[in-house]
């Protein structure tokens, strides 16, 4: 076969259609690998170009390519909310309530909010305009100018609700005022739905990110029966908003996703990632029981990639190929190539993707 382009490569094999190799989705987050692969140093200033360099040099497709915080920073809104960021990660440092009557207060005000944002023509330009410039510069970064995909991203609100309360409050808020939390999920969706209507255009997001993490190691963070209830039917609608508007979309979780598997597929979504196998979401276990889902990932993050040894890498890639027949499947990591991971083992499973053909 003829060498595809990075999109035709990425929708062929979201297709199950014929590609000339396996392609390569991941995000980057590792100075050593990004330097290595855009060729340059961290300097001030030239965080997110290098990082979207690496990109274009690395993958076909990648999502937060906008590289690292440069400096680490405490940042205080001012309303009680106070947030720390670091080069690659951040959290929360104070919330403006500490129980549950505190929290049901500010999740009345966040409902407002949610419900009071609009999307309009000049958000519409503005993210347009973003894309396209890390489109041009993931250009930039290879060879022949063909630029990797952005999967951006697009989440129904559940993240953003046990997030900023936090897990415990917002189990407690759970139990003691549902209506409450349904209500919170509901105008999240209106507005992420709002967002899909402004934003899609099929020709420059032609991949979405449907995504919330709902699980952990062993199972999922929520009943199967409450997301059944709350969250799935709420996906599915973002699902239908977006393949109306021509764009396919992968669902991405950590963990253990069986226990609702046959319910995200009922969702509608064309993809899964990031197959956490040491959740036990092996990309064999997955293709066996899903063969129409296309799946993205599969190389161990947490394990393989940080402590493994390049041969073990290309051992596990060659298996994952092997385990989906390499049809319909999106090679990378469990996550994303954190700043423990190896240079020498993304160099590694970047090659055995280039390097095996279809």
């Amino acid at each position: 076969m003829a060498t595809l382009t990075k999109r035709e490569r990425v929708l062929r094999a979201m297709r199950f259609q014929d590609v000339d190799r396996v392609p390569l989705y991941d995000i980057l987050q590792n100075d050593a690998i990004i330097e290595h692969y855009s060729g340059m140093k961290f300097a001030p200033g030239n965080g997110a170009r290098i990082t979207g360099l690496a990109v274009g040099r690395a993958l076909d497709m990648t999502r937060m390519a906008d590289g690292p915080i440069e400096e680490p920073k405490l940042i205080d809104q001012g309303n009680g909310w106070v947030y720390q960021q670091e080069r690659w990660t951040g959290w929360i440092v104070h919330r403006p309530f500490d129980d549950v009557a505190g929290c049901a207060e500010w999740v009345k005000a966040d409902i407002a909010r949610a419900r009071s944002t609009v999307y309009d023509e000049e958000h519409r330009r503005r993210f347009h305009a973003h894309v396209r410039e890390r489109l041009a510069c993931f250009a930039e970064g290879d060879p022949n100018g063909d630029p990797a995909v952005l999967i951006v991203e697009s989440l129904p609100g559940l993240t953003h609700m046990y997030y900023q309360p936090g897990q415990e409050l917002f189990s407690y808020l759970l139990v003691e005022d549902p209506g409450l939390v349904e209500e919170w999920a509901e105008a999240l969706c209106e507005a992420e739905l709002r967002r899909v209507a402004c934003i899609a255009d099929a020709d420059l997001i032609p991949m979405v990110l449907t995504a919330d993490d709902i699980a952990y190691k062993n199972t999922t963070l929520f009943s199967p029966a409450w997301l059944r209830r709350v969250f799935m039917p709420r996906l599915k609608r973002l699902n239908d908003a977006w393949h109306e508007r021509g764009a396919l979309c992968v669902f991405h979780s950590d963990g253990n996703l069986f226990p609702v598997l046959d319910d995200l597929m009922a969702t509608g979504i064309d993809g899964l990632n990031p197959l956490e196998t040491i959740a036990g979401m092996h990309p064999k276990l997955v293709r066996e029981r899903y063969p129409t889902l296309a799946l993205t990932g599969g190389i161990d993050v947490s394990q393989l990639l940080t402590f493994g040894t390049p041969d073990e890498v290309r051992e596990a890639c060659r298996q994952a190929i092997h385990d989906t027949g390499g049809r319909g499947y999106l090679m990378g990591s469990t996550t994303e190539l954190h700043w423990d991971v190896k240079l020498e083992n993304a160099i590694a499973m970047f090659e055995t993707a280039w390097e095996t053909r279809l």
